[in-house]
């Protein structure tokens, strides 16, 4: 049974430089044995932003969501997938608000053992960040990618990231450069070794 990894979008622009970066990124994959899909966060249609913290998933024998919403769907189906990618540009030192209610339903997917250590269906599988910014990595992007390995690291899964800083191009600019696609299609490679090798 072939491999997949689910791509979270979190740009509010549908055709931006995250997406374009990513889809270079899942091209590879495909073409690795991958089955890439993507999960359009910013257009998720729910009842409540985010995590109402009504703990629900944390009382309940399995895992997921209970707010009966689309977001709530899409993050539930994440164990279904060998890898998790988020795909987001940086928006004040931070992930963008339309994906952030995304990222804060994810603690649906995690139990607390009696030791305080963290449990869940995503332990051990890769995730990555691709994440994109106008300004440096160092107090930038570097913050979204402590933000996405701290977790990571708390289920015990692999992590990769790759960070493109000082993207300034107009939406779907990024495509005429070469060296920043063919660093997207590099993390793809790399993500794919992570994949088929675990």
């Amino acid at each position: 049974m072939s491999k997949t990894a689910v791509f979270v979008l979190g740009s509010p622009r549908r055709k931006g430089n995250t997406a374009a970066l990513a889809r270079a990124a899942m091209e590879c994959l495909a073409s690795r044995g991958v089955t890439p899909s993507e999960i359009d966060a910013p257009r998720l249609e729910f009842s409540h932003p985010g995590c109402i913290a009504c703990h629900k998933c944390q009382k309940s024998p399995g895992y997921g969501c209970h707010v009966d919403d689309a977001l709530a769907r899409a993050v539930n189906s994440l164990p279904g997938f060998d890898a998790l990618v988020l795909a987001t540009p940086v928006y004040w030192f931070s992930h963008p608000a339309q994906v952030k209610a995304f990222i804060d339903r994810i603690f649906s997917l995690i139990k607390f053992a009696p030791d305080h250590s963290l449990i869940s269906p995503l332990a051990g599988k890769p995730w990555a960040l691709l994440a994109t910014g106008g300004g440096i990595v160092e107090e930038n992007l570097e913050v979204l990618d402590r933000q996405w390995a701290i977790p990571a690291k708390r289920i015990g899964s692999p992590y990769l990231s790759r960070l493109f800083p000082q993207c300034h191009y107009p939406p779907g600019g990024v495509v005429r450069d070469q060296a920043a696609m063919d660093k997207a299609r590099a993390f793809g490679d790399d993500l794919a070794d992570m994949i088929l090798g675990s």
